[in-house]
């Protein structure tokens, strides 16, 4: 099932592209709510559990660094441990978990590799377009301007559904010089700024390198890429 369904709203033109929302997450709107309405909210229930998300993943690991790895005290340790979440159980009515064990289960040597070898099977290392090029600053201003679009309805970074050929049809859509010759040089153009290729539900993506994107190697790299750090509407000159 789709997780959004997308129909014509109050001031929609009928030929151009749907902006409201009927269906989303399995949640049916009627009437239908305006995109930018359900964007926000998603939005900030996204920023609100990404928060959370970190404190819970945070404490969990204080917690499991704080019991001993001798087997009598560990033992005693997951035992104190049990009760004090009980009786917070009792009295409070709510149930704590904590998570045992190491949830990293592809290191950053596995996914840095994919990159490199679908970098490589694609020959993504060569062809871009030059720096100076003003079109380039086009393209890859559009390619980010997608993606934004995503993180502004709250999909989460491992989840963009971002390929080279959905890039490419916005582009055509989107920039009247774009052409085939321009097609061809995308996906280096985009490798050289820092995007990052993946496989994930039988596809290759394709996203800028950032924290929750496969096959980013924060060892090299700790921040964002600059594309993540502004908003869809941020002006600016060429």
């Amino acid at each position: 099932m789709s997780e959004w369904k997308m129909v014509h709203g109050e001031g929609d033109d009928p030929l151009g592209p749907k902006t409201y929302v009927a269906e989303a997450y399995g949640v049916k709107f009627n009437p239908p709510l305006a995109q930018a309405e359900v964007g926000a909210l998603i939005g900030k229930l996204g920023v609100a559990m990404r928060e959370y998300v970190a404190t819970i993943v945070a404490a969990n690991d204080k917690m499991r660094k704080a019991v001993p790895s001798e087997k009598s005290k560990k033992a005693l340790a997951e035992n104190i441990l049990r009760h004090i979440m009980d009786n917070h159980r009792k009295e409070t009515g709510q149930t704590l978990v904590m998570v045992q064990g190491d949830s990293q289960t592809t290191t950053t040597q596995e996914v840095v590799s994919e990159h490199k070898t679908l970098a490589e099977k694609y020959n993504a290392y060569e062809g871009a377009l030059a720096e100076w090029d003003l079109n380039r600053a086009l393209i890859v201003r559009c390619c980010e301007d997608y993606v934004l679009q995503m993180e502004s309805i709250g999909t989460p970074r491992p989840s963009m559904k971002v390929t080279l050929r959905g890039l490419v049809d916005t582009l055509t859509n989107e920039l009247p010089f774009f052409s085939e010759e321009y097609a061809e040089k995308v996906l280096a153009t985009l490798i050289s700024d820092g995007w990052i290729l993946f496989n994930s539900e039988g596809e290759t993506r394709i996203l800028p390198y950032g924290k929750g994107v496969p096959g980013y190697d924060a060892t090299k790299c700790a921040a964002d890429h600059p594309a993540w750090s502004r908003s869809i509407e941020d002006s600016w000159l060429l």
